[in-house]
């Protein structure tokens, strides 16, 4: 009965769900790093409206490239598409929760948005399968 229990166990944290939550979590706390990091910096500098909408293109490129890399180097396999789902579920969280907080609706770049995200997570899905695997030493 253990046994079933284990292997049950690891099918489940190994599935593509767990992986692809597991790696789009991991790009949101990079994303929300990058921002810290941004705003700490745009604190103690006069910075332009466009060099603000930079850095946050900056941080969701870094977060998505972050979350298809992770879950694609899991997985070891489909790295586009991997990187695709990845990056779709990273882009509807930023999407609803800039709805939460602006309580509104604003279309502006909103489709640069979504293509900087799948195109940043589609490179970290190509680049996270065609990583080297690290051999144990014999």
């Amino acid at each position: 009965m253990k046994h079933r229990y284990k292997r049950f166990k690891s099918c489940f944290w190994d599935s593509r769900f767990c992986c692809t939550v597991g790696a789009v979590a991991a790009g949101l706390f990079v994303m929300l790093l990058f921002l810290t990091g941004f705003s700490i910096l745009i604190a103690n500098l006069d910075a332009s409206d466009d060099m603000v909408s930079c850095m946050a293109a900056i941080a969701l490129c870094a977060g998505s490239f972050i979350a298809g890399y992770i879950a694609a180097k899991h997985r070891r396999r489909h790295g586009l598409l991997i990187g695709l789902l990845c990056g779709v579920i990273m882009y509807f969280c930023v999407f609803f929760f800039g709805l939460i907080v602006l309580r509104s609706f604003s279309g502006a770049g909103t489709l640069m948005k979504l293509v900087l995200v799948l195109l940043c997570s589609c490179i970290g899905g190509v680049c996270g399968v065609n990583t080297n695997i690290k051999k144990p030493p014999h």
